[in-house]
């Protein structure tokens, strides 16, 4: 890993950024708070009602780890309800394990699907230790938490068993998806069941299987009886085989209602991120193709902004995990197949035209955070449909919300060292501003001329494969590059492409090594290294 960081360094020169400005006047701040009275937690649920934070389940140590029957370790789980008061600054902790064995151990679980409905707070699958068998599973479960008999229950010292109520259905063995409301109907959107203990390589120690779906159904829940109806669902074994994304609420230049799911992991063909977005209608599903957002892949602390005036749809990603990073010293974008933390703040608009652009943000994150955290909407800042803050109402420089938990890593890449030691839950509550003071705020516009690369197979050995989509019609010129900058060979020089291309090049004679690809069409760059494994 380290030769590969060194690597890259002798490229940074051969990609071009592009500077530009933002249509909205604003940029966004992320600053401690002198809030201290919040838990390390990251991948759980969260509620927020009267005037309390409440986070559920989730896991209290880092990254997990990659080896076999080492993975998800229940000492790392959370076991206990937190009540977070922000006004006094005072949290309180509530053990879950006198609850029934099926509830207290899907609720424990991390990365479960969560949609809070006013008072009560919806949480389906997620994945965890199932005790009483010995075995990791997926829990096949819809769990109703009533999140006013639970506040008065700890508040008073009473047992809470009776503000919790299970459906059991194997349609909801979901973790790493997303749960949502459209209208009346919810939508358990991608995520896969993942039964057994983890490891890396795959072995026989699990079953994944990704849902590839959108499922759609109605919740009846009258505070006694728990049931869903109306089950339909949407699939692509393709484009929907995603999860561990971040999935935000929209408002579309058409001013209709929903949500777009933006980045997830991992490509079918190829061991990458998603790049290309999906945005979800309750009369629609629209794969944006053409799009390709470079920054924030993986589930991260999110914010979504409307301007109403001007009718653009922001989408601000805080730090988490991504292919691409940008290179401050000389703006430059670059491709790790390792997919670090990263600690970029990034943004995607859309445009009243409903074009999508993707901009760095000037701030970065304090720390390599962000990832499996959750924003929190400052109950003082006006917010349409619950959750979308109004940019207009907005002036000066205005505290939107907090940052709350998530994982916290010393380096990008720690998965195949010693997460354990390298990575722990964030423990520092940051509060996000929002800044319209100036005019006009320089941001660095990522191109998005070349979509979807890839390089395969990778190491190769006779031949290497390009693939990638161009937007418009240009000039397309391929080469390698060395260690040391030099022009090794022209794989494709100045041919007219438009669309979807793939090229297939003898490299038979050259010597083992890493090299730099090159992609250039028309004005934007970029490039992806490879290796030759043998000759």
């Amino acid at each position: 890993m380290t030769g590969q960081k060194t690597f890259i360094g002798f490229f940074i020169f051969l990609l071009i950024p592009y500077f530009g400005f933002s249509q909205q006047a604003f940029t966004v701040h992320v600053v401690p708070s002198a809030i201290t009275a919040v838990p390390g937690i990251h991948s759980g649920a969260f509620a927020n009602h009267s005037g309390k934070w409440i986070f559920i389940g989730g896991r209290i140590d880092g990254i997990h780890t990659m080896q076999a029957n080492m993975a998800f370790p229940t000492s790392g789980r959370n076991d206990s309800i937190f009540i977070v008061d922000p006004d006094l600054n005072l949290y309180t902790a509530v053990s879950a394990t006198s609850l029934p064995r099926s509830i207290y151990e899907a609720l424990c679980s991390s990365n479960m699907e969560y949609y809070q409905d006013g008072s009560r707070l919806y949480m389906i699958g997620g994945y965890g230790s199932e005790d009483s068998t010995a075995t990791w599973i997926t829990f096949p479960s819809l769990i109703s938490i009533d999140l006013i008999c639970l506040l008065n229950k700890i508040d008073s010292g009473f047992p809470i068993d009776g503000c919790f109520r299970q459906l059991i259905d194997s349609n909801l063995s979901v973790t790493g998806g997303a749960l949502d409301k459209i209208d009346s109907t919810y939508y358990l959107v991608f995520g896969h069941r993942f039964d057994g203990r983890y490891s890396n390589p795959p072995s026989s120690l699990f079953y994944q299987q990704y849902t590839h779906e959108i499922r759609k159904f109605s919740i009846q829940d009258d505070g006694i009886n728990l049931s869903i109806s109306n089950y339909q669902t949407l699939r692509d074994t393709n484009v929907y085989h995603r999860r561990d994304f971040t999935m935000l609420p929209q408002i579309y230049p058409t001013h209709d209602r929903g949500i777009t799911v933006f980045g997830g992991v991992f490509q079918k063909v190829i061991d990458r991120p998603f790049l290309t977005p999906i945005d979800i209608t309750s009369g629609s599903v629209i794969h944006q193709s053409a799009f390709n957002e470079n920054l924030n892949q993986y589930s991260t602390a999110s914010m979504p902004i409307y301007d109403s005036l001007n009718n653009y749809m922001h989408n601000v990603f805080f730090g988490g995990i991504s292919l691409y990073t940008l290179d401050t010293a000389t703006m430059s974008l670059v491709e790790d197949t390792l997919v670090p933390f990263v600690s970029t703040i990034s943004k995607v608009t859309r445009d009243p035209s409903g074009n999508l652009t993707e901009s760095r943000m000037q701030e970065d994150m304090p720390a390599l955070k962000g990832t499996n955290a959750v924003f929190i909407p400052d109950q003082s800042v006006l917010t349409i449909d619950k959750s979308i803050i109004d940019l207009n109402s907005l002036s000066g420089n205005t505290r939107v919300g907090y940052i709350a938990g998530g994982i916290l890593s010393d380096f990008p890449n720690v998965a195949n060292l010693d997460p354990i030691g390298m990575s722990r839950p964030n423990t520092v509550l940051y509060e996000v501003y929002i800044d319209k003071n100036i005019n006009s705020i320089p941001e660095i516009k990522i191109q998005n001329e070349i979509n979807n690369l890839a390089a395969y197979p990778n190491p190769f050995e006779d031949k290497l494969i390009i693939h990638f989509a161009v937007l418009h019609e240009n000039n397309c010129t391929i080469k390698l590059y060395d260690s040391k900058g030099q022009t090794v060979k022209v794989l494709l020089a100045d041919t007219k492409v438009n669309g979807e291309q793939k090229f297939t090049f003898s490299t038979s004679e050259l010597p083992i090594g890493i090299y730099a690809c090159q992609i250039k069409v028309g004005d934007t760059i970029k490039t992806l290294l490879v290796e030759k494994a043998k000759n």
